[in-house]
């Protein structure tokens, strides 16, 4: 399994991550785009942006879209809105994500083979909402942090 830089701004700061997660945290977080009325809106380009990254082919460059889509207030505004709807389900949800469930998300990489620790993608949200708002700086040399890929809490 690859990772990706996860990156926002320039020079590009941010965090790796393996694409299995990112992947995951991409397809919910997808889901949680405030549905646009309009059929081009940035809203929909965002959406659709993540639904294709969270496919489960882009092994060691998974093309997230975050820097792209928080380069205007607009669409900073939609990214935020769309974490914090997923951390809120994410708080509330049981400690596993069933793999039978995940599977039938419509991932095209494999199957999930086991269930997932929702506080991996817990981590990641919020992970995102630092990077977002200058709490990291980290460069692409630096792998120290890696949220949601750590050990079982």
């Amino acid at each position: 399994m690859g990772t990706t830089f996860l990156a926002v701004g320039e020079p590009p700061r941010g965090f790796w991550l393996r694409d299995g997660i990112l992947e995951l945290w991409l397809r919910f977080l997808a889901l949680h785009v405030e549905d646009p009325v309009e059929d081009e809106s940035l809203a929909t380009q965002i959406h659709n942006q993540w639904l294709l990254a969270s496919r489960g082919f882009f092994n060691g460059c998974v093309p997230d879209g975050i820097s792209e889509a928080v380069s205007s207030t607009e669409g900073e505004r939609i990214v935020r809105d769309a974490i914090h709807s997923l951390l809120k389900v994410l708080r509330e949800s049981p400690a596993q994500l069933s793999k039978d469930v995940l599977n039938a998300m419509g991932f095209c990489g494999g199957a999930f083979t086991a269930d997932i620790q929702t506080w991996r993608l817990v981590e990641v949200s919020e992970a995102v909402i630092d990077l977002l708002d200058g709490k990291i700086g980290s460069t692409a040399s630096d792998t120290s942090f890696m949220p949601g890929c750590g050990p079982a809490r």
